[in-house]
């Protein structure tokens, strides 16, 4: 039997048949994050005819119709408007105070929202909702609780003696229980008011007020704690405060307590705008209770980039310590516990099609007790290219630098320095061949108030270098994998004649490192201070394997450069002596991806006078994906500070379960015969939470034993430490997991190997 009966405010459809989309569907329970469904009909099945706006379809079993007065159903009855849907087993329609009251059991959706509960009271005039005693979830974000009362109305939802929490699971391990909790669909953010925040149903924190996520959008407030443990600092908790200032800018200020040295400010202000961006951290201790004098302590940091027009770029990047043992003590992004200086750098460039110009000024503050370095105040470098026809091109390079002393300011010295060359190039797909001729004029004016350097000193050195390179490749079979081999063997002459360079002071020079492409650069020091002399030819050869569809999977080479003059050229007056045979080291790398998983890396500087490993540093790598992953590596250096080096260290990220994780990392000094770093962590992690507990134990270096208030002596000093954090989804969160714990270590966590792919 089909009733259909139509007012001006309501359409009533009612059929007699049962609604078989409907059905009561139990959630299943397993150890994924599934989000969990309201219990009872699913609301999101329900097929009715789409209604007008403004009316109203209802399907029933049963009806009773009283004319322009009240309508009541039931057996599963199941109401529409506007997007809306009722499921319940009794409702009453009243037609004329425009008004809807549903009785034992409802099911509610409008799109946003769902609600199981007992009953609901609409009011068609206020377009307003009541649900009470009703289990909710918010679809979009996830987001589910309790209420003893829920009001809705348009596009805000109103809790009142509820619970929120964004934990899937039906026992959550946290979450909100408050006397009222307002959520806006148009706002990223929920508000309550008298709101316990709960650890597995114990209440851990009251607060009065407190504003929520609702996703990933920023706003002002607490930031989540943090809490860490250390030998030198003893208990320390930090509590940041984010200030979401504008779309394009944001701050946060960070307290942080140290059981053992007081309480240290940190601050941060970052900002983007089109054509600039930039931050500024400060850091800031007023008193350190383990120091004996010097007890303020504070860090600076600055960076800034700009984009001034189409040709003309500004970059300017600083750091400032207040002391030498500032980044021992405390952790810093912006530097590293092994770093023996900071770099400091403020240049405006101009870049045009020929013309390329530099105004540049730079600073290196050395860490620990060494001699002062000079500031450069400023350095103005000017370049024009002009390419010609059939490979002929031509460069000329002018510089003219301020050197100054930071500790002496009666120690300082000016460089003019001109280079014109002139370039030919030919270049066929098989092989090509390259010849440069450069002249170089440098030019000082030097003070010094020791007078060990001459005032005024002129330099003047021609440098010829010609290099060839031939670029073979061929198909090769291993195994049923057919790949492509490339063989690029390549040779250089290069000629300097020698100068005595020993009357000009060293300002911005140092030696170079060498590596299998370093083999065959023009030069052997950094700077002009030192321009080395040589009558050298270099050889070489590379080859890759390639795969069908281009990935790179190995790669060798090796070299040598053969010195047909010693070089005599070194950087101090006492090193003025030959140094270097006629067959200098051997240098070989390689860089090879063994699987999809195995991965090496290796390279070795061999001196073949003295029969010895001068550098060697291999690392070896099993990667399943960022989780999962252990490295193992070693490396020998030698006569580094007139002292010998040789390391071997293992890192590790693994994911044990889909819930723990664990990371670690050792490095062990051979040549001490002690550990210099050394770093274990442990992370659960839960569908909503993640606890996170760490320990480590390295090398204090102390730089400045003479203002420590610890104990002094010559024996090697440890820091031992333990920090456990706490981790929130929908609350807070932490994507980067437990490598970056060894990114952030003392040697850090560097891949080993960057093959094309």
């Amino acid at each position: 039997m089909l009733l259909r009966f139509i007012t001006p405010l309501i359409l009533l459809t009612f059929t007699g048949s049962a609604l078989a989309a409907l059905q009561n569907q139990e959630v299943p329970q397993n150890m994924t994050c599934a989000a969990v469904q309201p219990q009872g009909n699913k609301i999101d099945s329900v097929q009715l005819q789409q209604t007008e706006a403004g009316t109203i379809g209802v399907e029933s079993r049963k009806a009773e119709i009283f004319a322009n007065e009240k309508a009541y159903f039931t057996g599963n009855v199941i109401i529409q408007r506007n997007g809306q849907w009722l499921s319940t087993s009794r409702a009453t329609i009243d037609q004329q105070k425009e008004e809807i009251f549903a009785s034992e059991g409802i099911i509610f959706s409008d799109g946003y929202l769902n609600v199981t509960g007992d009953s609901l009271f609409l009011d068609l005039n206020k377009d307003k909702a009541e649900l009470y005693n009703s289990d909710y979830r918010i679809r979009e974000h996830n987001a589910r609780g309790h209420a003893e009362l829920l009001s809705l109305s348009r596009q805000a939802v109103l809790l009142q003696d509820s619970s929120f929490t964004t934990c899937p699971a039906k026992s959550p391990a946290w979450q909100l229980r408050a006397d009222r909790i307002e959520i806006n669909e148009t706002s990223d953010f929920g508000e309550a008011w008298h709101a316990r925040f709960e650890l597995f149903d114990v209440p851990v924190l009251y607060l009065p007020y407190f504003n929520f996520p609702l996703s990933d959008a920023r706003k002002t407030g607490l930031l989540y704690p943090t809490f860490d443990s250390s030998s030198s600092s003893g208990f320390e908790v930090e509590v940041p405060y984010y200030l979401n200032i504008a779309p394009n800018m944001d701050a946060t200020i960070a307290p942080v307590y140290m059981s053992e040295r007081g309480t240290m400010l940190k601050t941060e202000y970052r900002y983007l705008f089109e054509q600039h961006a930039g931050q500024v951290n400060l850091e800031y201790l007023g008193n350190d209770d383990t120091r004996i004098a010097n007890k303020k302590r504070y860090l600076w940091h600055i960076q800034h980039s700009a984009k001034l027009n189409q040709d003309l770029s500004l970059y300017l990047d600083a750091t400032e310590i207040s002391d030498d043992n500032y980044l021992n003590d405390f952790d810093s992004e912006f530097a590293g516990r092994a770093d023996t200086h900071l770099y400091r750098v403020a240049q405006l460039d101009y870049d045009n099609e020929n013309w390329t110009a530099q105004l540049r000024t730079e600073d290196y503050e050395l860490i620990g007790d060494f001699r002062s370095s000079y500031r450069t105040l400023p350095q103005l470098s000017v370049e024009y290219n002009i390419n010609g026809l059939k490979g002929f091109s031509a460069d000329f390079y002018s510089e003219l630098t301020y050197f100054q002393n930071q500790d002496q300011s009666r120690e300082y010295a000016t460089r003019a320095h001109i280079e014109p060359s002139v370039k030919y190039r030919y270049e066929k797909p098989a092989f090509d061949t390259e010849a440069e001729l450069s002249y170089l004029y440098t030019h000082y004016r030097q003070e010094s108030p020791d007078n060990t350097i001459s005032e005024e000193v002129t330099r003047t050195l021609p440098r010829a270098r010609i290099r060839a390179r031939m670029h073979l490749e061929r198909a090769v079979n291993i195994g049923n994998d057919q790949y492509r081999q490339t063989l690029s063997p390549q040779i250089q002459y290069l000629y300097v004649p020698y100068e005595n360079q020993q009357n000009i002071g060293i300002y911005d020079t140092s030696l170079l490192q060498d590596d299998y492409h370093g083999l065959f650069r023009s030069r052997r020091f950094s700077g002009l201070d030192r321009i080395a002399e040589a009558n050298q030819v270099t050889y070489g050869v590379s080859s890759s394997l390639l795969t069908q569809n281009e990935r790179e999977i190995l790669r060798a080479s090796i070299g040598q450069i053969y010195n047909i003059d010693d070089s005599r050229t070194q950087l101090l007056a006492a090193n003025e002596k030959t140094t270097t045979s006629s067959n200098s080291e051997w240098v070989a790398d390689i860089n090879w991806a063994v699987d999809d998983n195995w991965s090496l890396r290796s390279s070795i500087q061999y001196d073949t006078e003295l029969n010895s490993t001068r550098k060697s540093q291999t690392a070896v790598e099993f990667r399943r994906d960022d989780s999962n992953l252990v490295q193992v590596s070693h490396r020998t250096a030698t006569n580094i500070l007139n002292n010998d080096i040789e390391q071997v260290g293992t890192q590790a990220v693994w994911s044990a379960t889909s819930r723990w994780q664990v990371a670690a990392n050792v490095f062990y000094d051979l040549t001490h015969d002690r550990l210099n770093d050394a770093m274990v962590g442990v992370q659960y992690s839960s569908c909503c939470w993640a606890l996170r507990v760490s320990a480590y134990r390295r090398i204090n270096r102390d730089l400045e034993p003479a203002f420590s208030a610890t104990q002094i002596n010559s024996d090697t000093q440890f820091d031992n430490g333990i920090s456990i954090q706490f981790i929130i989804s929908g609350l807070a969160s932490d994507s980067s997991g437990l490598i970056n714990m060894l990114e952030k270590s003392t040697y850090g966590y560097r891949r080993p190997f960057y093959l094309s792919k």
